[in-house]
């Protein structure tokens, strides 16, 4: 893989998960009409799973010491 596509991928896993996090917040925060039950389950599930990329890229896309 080149080092050009790799650099794609990890902006693209990062822009994901920070887009994944901003959703979650945005659920919790600013969404009144959802029930609350529902609301935080789909709000800290967003906010996981753009955590979880979060560590994927750097795992995966860390320079190889």
């Amino acid at each position: 893989m080149t080092p050009e596509k790799r650099a794609r991928q990890k902006r693209t896993v990062i822009i994901l998960s920070v887009v994944l996090i901003a959703g979650g917040l945005f659920v919790l925060l600013a969404l009144e009409r959802m029930p609350l039950p529902l609301r935080l389950l789909v709000g800290f599930s967003d906010v996981f799973a753009g955590l979880i990329l979060l560590v994927v890229a750097r795992q995966k896309f860390s320079q190889p010491q």
